[in-house]
């Protein structure tokens, strides 16, 4: 039972909302909300994309330039260091070859270099010109007389007797990873090499990331010195010492011989760093600056929050104004829709109060404009049938009185002369004389009803179909009332259903009629067109015109209630007729009816002839079919 209220009220929610959206209003609310979320959407977008376009390129440009100052202060550290080196082997002790003189200038006068370094640095050795350690200080027994002159750093010295920073090494007696800076000693007198002199840097101590680690950017940036294969001399993760970071894209630029530059690139993990790069300018290795992609654009995100509150505070003042806007609009409609249905009604003198905007007031007036026409369209309706009625029932009068005074009168004289015959049974004279007067009184009778049977229904038409019965009119107008006539027919006039025939034929009629009656013409052009969808007619008079007014309703306020009766029946045809006329210009008469149309079912169909355009031989068969009756 709980589940089916719930349907229930689900189902209601539903058709509420259904009618809700189906409203103007409504729909009108939603669409530019719609598109103003859109827009909104799309803007909040741009703006976010320029902005973290913006802040990337902020960030690298930031992390380039400290890693050009970190790269300096490292420059600057190892150009101390070697500077500390070259005075050393500028002593002529140091040139004398003399292990014992060498350990003494080291101890004396290297004393504030050899300060700061340790076992743990991997302190300073000298090895002797064939590559053996001959000094090591700190003291390091295992090392004496080791020979070291496999060492890049020792072939380098002694080929180019110039000093020079190593890449990560195995030391060969402990396999631990060094750096080394190698300065050659050489003789100032002789200009022979004498041996080299280096400072160890067990990587393991972290001695060459003391500047490194002050550059870190934000909480989660990091900074690290790579050597020229792109292996790790420091790191802020000491696992990470030694590994080969040759893949990274900032290392590539690197080794591809970008002495600087900053990149955002993809990191295995899926996550996006930008990063700073530049090469130590004394020693060649690389040092890289980077922070998360997150962190480098998240002022961005955090600037979102302002304009995301803003716009939802003017999507809801953007509601608030459509509402009242789109308001203006539906209440004039809806007014509309009321006194549209007060129209349908019957009730004619509604009127629509016409609104402040232009295209809504515009409605109105044509609404109110049409429904006045409407109102006379019907009294004209009104008045028409009431006239049509009114003229039935005066024919339907003098048919009786014609019946009554005329073929009842005869017929009944007929009946008494027969009577009369009957006395005279023994005179054949009057008999035959009798006779006689008879046939004249039954002539005339017929007669008298053939002319009741042409008025109903024209003979011509019944006869010899539409053509003929349309010459037959302008042959009428042409012979008793001395008006020039034209006739011409164009097309197939075949196949055309009789109560379309019989709708032609009265246009035609009461035209003709109303230029006999009212246009003083001494010319009238027919032309008939008949192509296979539609049937085209113009009745063209050279009379004395009149002013055409705007509805044709209006003609029923002066009593012509024949034009009414033209479109009236053009209209039940699916056609029209149309009246041009200037005064003392002439009138047109256009008539236009659909071909193409269904035909009741049970509509009779009566043969047509068929005829040339011209119907000059209808009309000469007609004359004598007439006269032979």
């Amino acid at each position: 039972m709980k589940k089916a209220f719930q349907v229930v009220g689900l189902g209601r929610l539903y058709s509420a909302i259904q009618n809700w959206l189906s409203e103007l209003r409504s729909q009108a609310i939603v669409l530019t909300l719609l598109l103003t979320v859109l827009m909104s959407l799309l803007t909040v977008v741009v703006v976010f994309f320029a902005y973290r376009q913006v802040s990337q390129t902020l960030a690298e440009s930031r992390d380039q330039e400290l890693a050009n100052v970190g790269a300096e202060r490292v420059s600057e550290q190892m150009e101390s260091l070697l500077r500390a080196l070259l005075v050393l082997v500028d002593q002529p002790e140091m040139q004398s070859a003399d292990a014992a003189i060498q350990d003494l200038v080291i101890r004396e006068r290297g004393r504030e270099l050899l300060a700061d370094f340790t076992n743990r640095d991997g302190g300073i050795i000298i090895l002797d010109r064939d590559g053996k350690v001959t000094v090591t200080r700190p003291f390091r027994p295992d090392l004496i007389n080791q020979d070291f002159s496999q060492e890049p750093y020792f072939q380098f010295t002694k080929e180019n007797g110039s000093f020079t920073f190593s890449d990560i090494l195995p030391e060969p007696t402990t396999g631990q990873d060094v750096v080394v800076i190698a300065v050659p000693i050489i003789q100032d007198q002789n200009n022979n090499f004498m041996g080299t002199i280096a400072v160890r840097f067990y990587i393991d101590f972290q001695r060459l990331g003391q500047e490194v680690q002050k550059l870190k950017v934000g909480e989660r940036g990091t900074a690290y010195l790579v050597d020229r294969n792109g292996r790790l001399i420091y790191h802020p993760i000491d696992s990470l010492i030694g590994t080969d970071f040759s893949q990274r894209d900032s290392v590539k630029q690197l080794q591809a011989g970008n002495r600087e530059g900053a990149i955002t690139s993809q990191e295995e993990a899926g996550f996006s760093t930008v990063e700073g790069y530049a090469v130590v300018p004394l020693t060649g290795w690389g040092l890289v600056i980077g922070e998360p992609w997150t962190q480098a654009v998240s002022p961005a995100l955090t600037s979102l929050t302002p304009i995301t509150i803003v716009l939802v505070i003017g999507l809801i003042v953007i509601a608030g104004v459509v509402s009242w806007g789109v308001q203006g609009v539906t209440d004039p409609i809806q007014s509309l829709v009321t006194q549209t249905r007060q129209v349908a009604t019957g009730d004619y003198e509604a009127q629509v109060t016409l609104s402040r905007i232009k295209e809504i007031r515009e409605l109105g007036t044509a609404f109110n404009e049409m429904v006045q026409q409407v109102g006379k369209y019907r009294a004209g309706i009104r008045q028409y049938v009431a006239d049509i009625t009114n003229s039935q029932e005066e024919e339907r009068k003098r048919i009786a009185r014609d019946l009554h005074d005329d073929t009842v009168q005869t017929l009944i004289a007929i009946g008494q002369r027969i009577e009369l015959v009957k006395g005279f049974a023994d005179d054949p004279e009057e008999v035959r004389s009798r006779l006689s007067d008879l046939r004249t009184m039954v002539t005339t009778a017929i007669a008298s009803v053939r002319q009741f049977s042409r008025d109903l229904r024209p003979l011509a038409l019944e006869d010899l179909g539409l053509a003929a019965a349309m010459q037959y009119l302008v042959n009428q107008l042409e012979q008793n009332y001395g008006i020039e006539v034209t006739l011409e027919i164009q097309g197939d006039i075949a196949d055309i259903p009789s109560d379309m025939e019989i709708a032609i034929y009265r246009i035609l009629q009461e035209t003709l009629s109303n230029v006999r009656k009212h246009a003083h013409a001494t010319k009238v052009t027919v032309l008939a067109r008949f192509t296979p969808r539609q049937i085209r007619m113009s009745v063209r008079d050279n009379g004395r015109g009149f002013e055409v007014p705007d509805d044709v309703t209006d003609f029923t306020n002066s009593g012509n209630f024949g034009i009414m009766g033209l479109h009236e029946r053009a209209q039940l045809f699916g056609g029209s007729v149309k009246i041009k006329s200037t005064p003392n210009q002439g009138t047109i008469v256009e008539m236009t009816i659909p071909r193409q149309i269904t035909i009741p079912p049970f509509s009779v169909r009566k043969p047509v002839s068929t005829l040339n355009n011209s119907a000059e031989p209808a009309s000469t068969a007609l004359a004598e079919k007439v006269k032979s009756k």
